[in-house]
């Protein structure tokens, strides 16, 4: 077949997928890899008179090649990637460039690591950037108003204010839910290759297409061992992986680890997030915890993870005991993160009262 997939909807009877093409055919598949952009769009906030604009709008990360800076007054609204890209090049040959900021539509904590030596150097490297104006109030036909009263006339608006999920996704998983849904704190796919709620879908869309496809080979083999129809990345590996990838690259996990092979495993798996206290070195630190864990079908084992915060200077041991109230658990301490935070895992019973 060369016919393009439109709309793939996941059939919870079978464990298999649907799948639409434009040709009106419909085809059944156990798994389906997605070789093809992600289905996220760019966002254009609906700002007061934004069609009212009589110059030129463009999306950064939809770069018009025709377009030419030389000699315009640019505004640049939201500082997304694509249009801090673009900044550089713009003050080169443009008149004017001025960056409008809008307000994010997710924050995370600033991640305080950079030596202070290494931020001197920069700084010292540094050169003036763009002007950076109040936030906007207005689009008008011949430029922007901001929240102040002033005027910015311009002669072209770039758009750099990120990406949203197609309002009509083609996308249908288990249950019904659609991507939007499933995303609705943020884009958080698992390892770029999986989403909680799509089971047996995988993604390909880079940049290490090599190192994503050979993941979704072994998750693929790991279904075929267990004899199972289908395969769906746990919860708890989901949002452990997306956490931490904020701090530093992440490398994926095992397949057996992070997938369950059972359409009973539950939507949101045992969590705690609260007091505790960690014994290690022969110290007890008083803390607080944010785990979660899970029962492994494979080796019939209990494993959990999370985040210990508010943690002093611990000892280079990495085994420790943690404890809620009256339950405690051989801990084993994974990393000391850039916030200042630590990573903890364990195997078996865990520290916190499971659910049911």
């Amino acid at each position: 077949m060369r016919e393009d997939v439109h709309r793939a909807v996941f059939d919870d009877d079978t464990d298999s997928w649907v799948l639409h093409t434009e040709d009106d055919d419909v085809v059944r598949a156990r798994v389906v890899v997605a070789a093809r952009p992600a289905p996220f769009v760019p966002w254009i906030p609906n700002l007061s008179g934004r069609n009212s604009f009589r110059g030129e709008s463009i999306d950064a990360a939809r770069w018009d090649d025709n377009f030419h800076p030389a000699g315009k007054r640019i505004a640049v609204v939201g500082t997304d990637s694509f249009a801090g890209h673009r900044l550089d090049r713009l003050r080169e040959s443009a008149r004017s460039v001025t960056v409008f900021p809008h307000a994010p539509r997710r924050v995370t904590i600033e991640i305080e690591y950079w030596p202070t030596r290494a931020r001197r150097r920069l700084l010292r490297r540094s050169r003036s950037g763009p002007q950076v104006a109040p936030s906007i109030e207005a689009i008008t036909a011949t430029g922007i108003r901001t929240v102040d009263g002033a005027e910015h006339p311009v002669d072209a608006i770039i758009y750099g204010t990120g990406f949203t999920i197609e309002d009509d996704p083609p996308l249908i998983g288990a249950g019904g839910v659609t991507l939007r849904q499933a995303w609705t704190d943020g884009m958080e796919p698992f390892c770029g290759v999986a989403v909680r709620g799509f089971p047996n879908y995988f993604f390909i869309a880079g940049p290490d297409e090599g190192a994503q496809a050979r993941y979704i080979a072994q998750c693929v083999a790991l279904m075929h061992r267990g004899g199972s129809r289908r395969i769906e990345v746990r919860h708890s590996s989901q949002q452990v992986y997306n956490e931490r990838s904020q701090l530093a690259p992440v490398p994926p996990p095992p397949v057996a680890s992070a997938f369950d092979l059972s359409s009973h495993a539950p939507d949101y798996e045992d969590t705690y997030d609260g007091e505790a206290t960690l014994e290690i070195g022969g110290t007890r630190h008083p803390v607080r915890v944010r785990l979660v864990g899970h029962l492994d079908p494979l080796d019939g084992n209990y494993h959990w993870q999370g985040t210990v915060f508010d943690a002093a200077e611990l000892s280079r041991e990495r085994v420790g005991t943690l404890s809620v109230g009256q339950h405690s658990a051989p801990a084993r301490i994974v990393e000391r993160t850039p916030w200042g935070t630590h990573s903890v895992a364990g195997v078996g019973a865990p520290p916190y009262a499971r659910h049911g």
